[in-house]
């Protein structure tokens, strides 16, 4: 068998050896030789061209990419496995796609509504997946036939492995995008077109989104053409225009544009040497540092090197030497690859190439970023780099300690599920096949995953050091807006995924409140960007760019109890407060529709509170959810038009032509109102407001060309409000209706 490596085929027998890797006193001067010795030079992009994130083609990538039309039942995106917000994977150790109970739920809380798990391999980050030479996927099956000379064409699994796919495209991201439509787990579906071929699944999405064939009309709404034709021509038919192979080319174009490589050590690699801190220069030292073997004129050092280098090497710090695949029994968890008599395990790489040399081995991925793109392993089964670097360290150890004490129990994805302690019964067992592999070629003498010894502090350097490799766009909301829909941009067929995590707000960029700064009273809250609140009343304002904008003012973690309170004008009371929130504990939400302007929120406690992370979120209160509008009967068709009446919560009327005139009473803090009308000819408009609204002076409006609108109004202040449904004088048989409704 084949000895699995990260470096060199080093035989230093040094298993018993407990020296500490000696740190030099002039850290740049040595950094400096080791830095040349691998020829680093901080520019990882060189060599590859990257798109524009304001390009055409990956603004079209973009809608694409959340889009939940390119699965087969219409619930998953593929920003439902990778966002941008949770490090461009999705937050889990295993999985969720199809089967979601909320398909909009993104990170910890996205279940499956059978609670299993289908998915047998963590989501790996799209970040900077631009940059790959090799291969994509864990068990790289897409990959270049010869990486040295991909003119050769590029693998996939619809071929057999080491030929060249016809249909592959022309980068790895392209082939790779053709396989999580047509993958029943991910988003095919299990009952969607089950007995047919994957080609067939393919032409099936591709009619869908290009309107035409056995798919036409599949979607609601569906302006995809011409967005297709504003990049790849406009004299074209939707069957030329709307192919797979244009969808997986914006797909890939979209993600190679997320390349973010602007961190601490390209800068200290570029002659910045007050780019890192003192730690993170430790920890390169002890990344970087490994002698040439004795086969190349080396000499054994006294210690043995962590080998970091040997597997993430180059400045993509990804593999690009000799053997791409390692062995390093991580614990295996999950549903496995359901091969015949071990199906809770996982081959990796050679489930793909059948090589007993590749068993139980995968690909090692980028570490640019690392920072943010946990859980981490083929199963995400260590949640922190710290984890990690106790595994390279003395890995018998904290596996005895993740299995024995049933550790995936302790991770977000897992924690809360009752039945937790009998989820992998056979984690050891899977585990333990690797294990003693590695533990024979650790006995012939290979390095790798030798016992280092590393003291705490040089574990604790090792962390900075990759810390070092983050770009800060990574965690900052407003850098990465560029790569979220944004409300301006038209949503082409209202499947758009609008991500919300657990507590049922938007999807924001979360904070680690154990490491990060806390926002000081009197700050500004930042749309979609967690922050750190200790205390015991703390004010904040935030501003909103639009009018009829959804707000959700959350919190959540930490230790203590506090209220949310909202004000339009000053620093929010529980005295003077239009608006709180509700929940228990640090968990608290608040949803309330607001227009333009600056705004005023507190965080009030009794007892005070310690290490909260509070959000702002924002959706528009004129954009119903879901594809399709929920339909209001046509009441024009049975009954008399009124123009001017109290109106019941679900209790539809009949407009009549030119201006109409209702009013609801709110009797209940913490409710929802909703306003349609639907059917009809000509033009109305809609203007709410705590008085009688008119054209000019109103609180909220919906005003759309045609007979179509609609408002949601959260958390109004409990009273009477009025409605004008403004006709254009040749407006006929439009429908309104108001829903109030209690949050939850």
């Amino acid at each position: 068998m084949k000895k699995q490596a990260c470096l060199f085929a080093l035989t230093l027998g040094l298993a018993s050896q407990t020296m500490a890797i000696p740190i030099p006193d002039d850290l740049d001067t040595e950094l400096r030789k080791l830095i040349e010795q691998h020829s680093l030079t901080g520019e990882p992009n060189k060599g590859f061209e990257i798109p524009s994130v304001d390009s055409e083609e990956v603004k079209l990538g973009k809608l694409l990419f959340f889009s939940k039309a390119l699965s087969g039942n219409k619930d998953v995106a593929c920003a439902s496995c990778h966002h941008p917000y949770l490090g461009g994977g999705d937050g889990l150790s295993l999985p969720v796609g199809t089967l979601a109970e909320n398909e909009d739920v993104l990170g910890p809380g996205r279940k499956t509504t059978t609670g299993q798990f289908y998915v047998a391999r963590n989501t790996p980050t799209i970040f900077n997946a631009g940059l790959y030479k090799r291969s994509l996927f864990r068990d790289a099956r897409v990959e270049f036939v010869d990486w040295l000379d991909p003119s050769k064409g590029i693998s996939t699994p619809d071929v057999a492995f080491g030929e060249a796919d016809p249909n592959a495209g022309d980068t790895l991201l392209a082939a790779q995008a053709r396989f999580p439509p047509v993958t029943a787990s991910e988003m095919r579906g299990f009952d969607f077109m089950q007995d047919a071929s994957n080609q067939a699944v393919r032409a099936h999405l591709t009619a869908r989104v290009g309107d035409y064939g056995d798919a036409k009309g599949e979607l609601f709404r569906n302006h995809w053409v011409e967005k297709f034709s504003s990049v790849y021509g406009e004299d074209k038919s939707p069957q030329e225009l709307v192919t797979f192979a244009n969808i997986t080319r914006a797909l890939s174009a979209y993600q190679q544009s997320m390349n973010f490589t602007d961190n601490a050590w390209n800068r200290y690699v570029k002659g910045d040497l007050s780019a890192l801190t003192l730690s993170q220069k430790r920890g390169a030292y002890l990344y970087l540092y490994m002698p040439p073997p004795p086969s190349d004129g080396g000499n054994e050092p006294d210690f043995l090197p962590t080998q970091c280098i040997g597997c993430h090497n180059t400045d993509t710090f990804s593999q690009t030497k000799d053997s791409n695949y390692h062995r390093l029994a991580f614990p295996q968890i999950g549903p496995g690859t359901g091969e015949p008599g071990m199906e809770t395990n996982d081959l990796g790489r050679a489930h793909r190439n059948e090589s007993e040399d590749d068993i139980y081995s995968f690909r090692s991925g980028t570490l640019l970023n690392i920072e943010v793109t946990g859980p981490f392993g083929h199963a995400g089964s260590y949640d922190t780099l710290e984890q990690v670097i106790d595994h390279y360290d003395d890995y018998h150890q904290i596996l005895d300690q993740y299995i024995d004490e049933l550790g995936w129990c302790e991770q977000p994805q897992f924690k809360d599920i009752e039945h937790c302690n009998s989820l992998f019964p056979e984690t050891r067992e899977n585990t333990n096949k690797a294990a003693k592999i590695i533990d024979d070629e650790i006995a012939d003498g290979a390095p790798v995953l030798q016992k280092l010894n590393l003291s705490d502090q040089s574990k604790t350097d090792l962390v900075n050091f990759m810390k070092a490799l983050t770009d800060p766009c990574v965690k900052s909301a407003e850098c990465l807006q560029a790569w979220l829909p944004q409300p301006e941009e038209s949503d082409p067929d209202g499947l758009q995924l609008q991500a919300i995590n657990y507590q049922g707000v938007p999807l924001y960029l979360p904070s680690k409140c154990s490491e990060g700064e806390t926002l000081q009273s009197g700050e500004k809250l930042t749309r979609d960007q967690g922050e750190c609140i200790t205390g015991l009343t703390e004010h904040f304002y935030f501003d909103v760019q639009r009018n009829n904008t959804t707000v959700y003012l959350s919190s959540r973690d930490g230790q203590g109890d506090l209220k949310l309170y909202y004000h339009p004008t000053t620093w929010a009371s529980e005295e003077n407060a239009l608006a709180e929130s509700v929940g228990e504990g640090t968990e608290q939400v608040l949803i309330i529709t607001l227009n333009r302007g600056r705004h005023y929120l507190s965080a009030i406690s009794q007892q005070g509170y310690q290490g909260v992370s509070i959000a702002l979120g924002e959706h528009q209160a004129n954009k119903e959810p879901g594809e399709q509008p929920k339909v209001i009967s046509d009441q024009c068709a049975v009954s008399a038009p009124i123009s001017f009446s109290e109106l019941q919560s679900g209790s539809p009327v009949c407009t009549a032509q030119g201006d109409n005139y209702y009013f609801i009473k709110v009797t209940q803090h913490n409710s929802t109102l909703e306003v349609r009308t639907q059917h009809g000819s000509g033009n109305t408009d809609l203007y709410v407001s705590p008085y009688w609204p008119s054209i000019n002076q109103f609180e909220f409006s919906s005003q759309n060309l045609g007979s179509s609108e609609y408002i949601r109004i959260d958390s109004p202040p409990p009273g009477w409000y009025f409605i004008l449904a403004a006709g254009d004088g040749i407006n006929h048989g439009t429908s309104i209706q108001l829903d109030v409704s209690k949050q939850r």
